[in-house]
């Protein structure tokens, strides 16, 4: 049963009663005790009151947290000065392990089982009032003292701290929620607080899970838990542990990281489930933040009659445009506000105040709950960097779903910035929208993706590809996708055969390649994309796609595309083969041979065959279309094979292949040209071209 205590009474340190009269400047008019917790309703000499928990911490939790604590940087100072002033003012944010310092600090000065705590219960006591209170300490111990947010501390409050730590023989560590230095005058009592590393954090929280399991995290006949070193080792090689360190590096989250990972079985096939708590975490933790934004306080409604939408607009703009100017999030949140204050009064008129309340204002979280920034970088210019890359979807995630008014706006949104914006907006508007049709595919295709498809504008119908190409991603749409696009193919829009071909060359293109180069055919084979470059360029992501799809690519395939449309009869396939082949040529290997032509170097373990380099070789050195293009890029090879005698081998024996028929005459009079700038191309002016014979060989020992 909870004691209530008359006026003047205490509790003495073995938590009896004690009812020694005390001078003090206050007074406790009341204590409810309840386990290791008390209430404490203080009394100010002005009439005040004022509450506080105290707590005392059980000898046996500190020798847990003790395995566990990694020692912060100046532990050691803190410790020594701690006995001499008996006041630390230790700055941090909260969640970021300050607590846990301050307890190992007190357990060394006062003992395990003289650790306490105490807590304002209201946030608009003062440090000053609770420096005033006689009785806020327990008498010999080691008390935790955590301000309330934004409470102000002068020199003149720490020192009442120091005098009143002293009369009851204490020693306090008062928490302050600050992330700069303490400055000067609050010295000896200031000490900075940087937390400790991350991944040492992990590795002895997790260690110390699965020790406490006894668990075996390998395949150990007698384990004797060297496999648990191992497994944490792997785990912090992981790229996506690493990416969760990286978005919350506070050891309050890093607690629930190694929580989720002492689950894991260990295969990575199992590690999204196992960091599935986590997703589900940070999602509560962006509608939170959403849901925060749009409950501005008083003050800021009277300064700006939109602070919440317009927070809101930029918290969505920051998070769609992560890694992208501020320029481009600031025009986009604008854009945003515009459209949602038009739907929400049917016009498109608003208040601007120009001096809000910052960017970190807008996109402050609630205390101790995440973070939604990363540390900011000193870059120009500076770019939005969302703590965790994941926060992007989350947001679409949670506005599209939570919010039940949000999607038309947000659609609108998105085809607004396609319309109007920039390449790399535009690029990533489009992103957007292909995200958003994994959630309503049918919606995002009829508001979107259609219209953009049919658009008249080449910008706006690559917008179109591009959605799919994130929509493809998404493997329960892919067969969906395909029937959309092949009707494209079998319309009579050239407009829609053009965006067959851009979407061919995504995610959706590789995903099916085979189909995709078939469609392709039919494509080039109709006289309206006679003057598109979007089959060649189909053509080359299909053979060497971008990071992180090379694994997709099917060179052997195209190649052989390339290869049967140069031997077509029909022309117009035979151009945009030759196309193709010199976009190819363009293109470099990768190390150990990125100072090769891609052509001379294997891809996903295909090479193309001489005769067959040999044969496109000439047809693009003559065709009208790529001729000139094509020569350019032949002494560019020859430049190449300057500084490689490994290349220079290749490639001479390539081109002397090359040079025969027409293609020869034109090639002595180019060869000629650039012999003062390639010294490969001197030397191939005194070889035998085309099939060597001992007539050319001698012609060409002579010269």
């Amino acid at each position: 049963m909870p004691a209530t205590l008359l006026p003047g009474e205490a509790l003495d340190e073995a938590g009896a009663v004690d009812a020694t009269p005390r001078a003090m400047a206050g007074s406790a008019t009341g204590i409810a005790v309840h386990g290791d917790y008390t209430l404490i309703n203080l009394s100010q000499p002005d009439g005040r009151k004022a509450s506080v928990h105290r707590w005392v911490r059980d000898p046996a939790i500190l020798e847990e947290t003790a395995r566990t604590y990694v020692e912060v940087t100046d532990f050691t100072q803190m410790a020594a000065r701690l006995p001499e002033h008996r006041v630390i003012l230790l700055g941090g944010k909260v969640g970021t392990g300050r607590r846990t310092t301050a307890e190992m600090l007190l357990w060394q000065v006062a003992g395990i089982d003289r650790v306490a705590g105490v807590e304002p219960v209201h946030a608009d006591v003062t440090a000053a009032e609770l420096a005033g209170t006689d009785n806020l300490l327990l008498r010999g111990y080691g008390t935790v003292l955590e301000l309330p947010p934004n409470a102000k501390v002068t020199i003149g409050t720490l020192r009442a701290f120091e005098r009143l730590a002293r009369d009851h023989k204490a020693h306090l560590v008062i928490l302050h929620d600050r992330t700069d230095p303490p400055g000067p005058e609050l010295m000896p009592y200031g000490a900075a607080y940087l937390p400790p590393s991350t991944e040492n954090v992990l590795r002895r929280h997790l260690l110390r899970m699965l020790a406490r399991e006894q668990r075996c995290v390998g395949d150990c006949p007698n384990c004797h838990g060297g496999c648990r070193t191992a497994f944490v080792d792997r785990c912090l090689a992981n790229g996506q542990v690493q990416a969760e360190l990286a978005a919350d590096p506070r050891p309050v989250q890093i607690v629930g990281l190694a929580t989720a990972l002492a689950g894991w079985s260990g295969v990575d096939s199992d590690l999204g489930a196992a960091l599935g708590g986590l997703l589900s975490r940070r999602r509560a933790f962006v509608a939170r933040l959403l849901k925060t934004a749009n409950s501005p306080r008083q003050d800021e409604k009277e300064e700006d009659p939109q602070a919440a939408p317009r927070r809101q607009a930029f918290q969505i703009a920051y998070a769609a445009f992560d890694e992208h100017p501020l320029a481009d999030v600031f025009d986009a949140a604008e854009l945003l506000l515009t459209i949602l204050r038009a739907v929400e009064v049917g016009t498109e008129h608003q208040t601007r105040v120009v001096f809000d309340g910052g960017v970190e204002q807008m996109l402050r979280a609630p205390d101790g709950e995440g973070q939604f920034t990363a540390a900011e970088v000193l870059e120009q210019p500076r770019r939005a960097r969302l703590a965790h890359p994941e926060l992007l979807t989350d947001v679409l995630d949670v506005v599209w779903h939570d919010f039940d008014g949000g999607r038309r706006p947000l659609l609108h949104w998105l085809e607004q910035l396609v319309i109007s914006g920039r390449d790399a907006v535009r690029q990533r508007a489009a992103y957007l929208a292909g995200w958003l049709a994994r959630y309503d595919f049918d919606e995002v295709w009829a508001v979107l993706i259609r219209n953009w498809a049919a658009d008249e504008r080449g910008t706006i119908r690559q917008a179109a590809a591009w959605a799919l190409h994130i929509a493809a991603t998404d493997k329960t749409l892919l067969a969906r996708i395909r029937v959309r696009v092949r009707n494209w193919v079998r319309s009579g829009s050239p407009r829609l055969h053009d965006t067959a071909a851009r979407a061919y060359g995504t995610l959706l293109g590789l995903a099916v390649a085979e189909e995709s180069l078939a469609e392709l055919r039919t494509l080039a084979s109709r006289d309206d994309l006679n003057n598109s470059a979007a089959v060649a360029r189909t053509l080359i992501t299909l053979y060497d796609p971008p990071e992180p799809y090379q694994n997709a690519a099917a060179p052997a395939a195209t190649w052989r595309t390339l290869v049967t449309w140069h031997g077509e009869n029909l022309y117009r396939l035979r151009v945009h083969a030759t196309r193709g082949f010199l976009l190819l040529a363009r293109r470099n290997g990768v190390p150990p041979y990125d100072g090769w032509p891609l052509l001379l170097t294997s891809t996903a373990g295909f090479t193309p065959a001489g005769h067959e380099l040999v044969a496109l070789w000439q047809t693009t050195l003559t065709d009208p279309t790529t001729a000139h293009r094509a020569w350019l890029e032949l002494r560019t090879w020859l430049r190449l094979a300057d500084d490689d005698p490994d290349l220079a081998g290749r490639v001479q024996d390539l081109v002397c292949r090359i040079l025969v028929g027409p293609v020869a005459v034109r090639g002595r009079f180019y060869l000629h040209s650039w012999r003062s700038q390639s010294s490969t191309a001197g030397r191939l002016l005194g070889m035998p071209w085309g099939v060597p014979t001992e007539t050319t060989r001698q012609q060409g020992e002579a010269v």
